[in-house]
């Protein structure tokens, strides 16, 4: 495992190094290991063979999020004690890796999200964490070798209550099956990568 302690998420440095990498924010598909990964698959192939990443999708809920990212991330070293180590990227071998909003000690991660004014809300109600996000978390974990990723939900516009804060432990069933769905991305990337040598 390799650690980008100095890299800065987004930057162009930061994009060189995921290029031709399955990360968290594939984990559902990695996961899943069907006609999505094939398609992941041949995204990365593409990547390694022109040298150019593929520039991921931005909404304004997303471009909200980097912008409250510091805040969040301030709040919940406030709210929990916990000091926030932010890193650009984490490497676990060529082929993987993921970007955590933060390593917590040696056992924990966080991951945060700024929503919506209505996504806020219905978390706040109901607590149900996305499956996607869950995914991206338990990869963060594997890629990591952390037992936890504290999920930080924040929406100032909440006075009363602006984050929420859940722990979600590691889960070995889903750690295995990310596990092997890595092991087929990785031979079936280099199978096409052989081929086209």
């Amino acid at each position: 495992m390799k650690i980008y302690n100095d890299l800065i998420q987004g930057t162009d440095e930061w994009l060189k190094v995921r290029l031709g990498k399955f990360t968290a924010s594939s984990a559902q598909a990695i996961a899943t290991n069907g006609k999505g990964l094939d398609t992941l698959v041949f995204e990365k192939a593409e990547e390694i063979l022109t040298g150019q990443i593929k520039q991921g999708y931005k909404n304004a809920d997303m471009e909200r999020g980097n912008e409250l990212e510091p805040k969040a991330r301030n709040l919940y070293e406030l709210e929990t004690g916990n000091i926030v180590n932010q890193v650009g990227f984490v490497e676990l071998n060529e082929y993987v890796g993921c970007s955590p909003d933060g390593l917590v000690g040696n056992d924990g991660l966080m991951e945060v999200k700024s929503p919506s004014f209505r996504v806020y809300y219905e978390y706040l109600t109901t607590g149900i964490i996305d499956t996607g996000y869950m995914w991206q978390m338990q990869m963060q974990m594997l890629v990591t070798d952390r037992k936890w990723c504290d999920y930080v939900v924040y929406n100032p516009v909440f006075k009363n209550q602006p984050i929420i804060i859940k722990r979600v432990d590691r889960d070995e069933k889903s750690i295995n099956k990310l596990e092997v769905g890595l092991q087929t991305a990785q031979a079936k990337l280099q199978t096409i990568l052989e081929r086209t040598k």
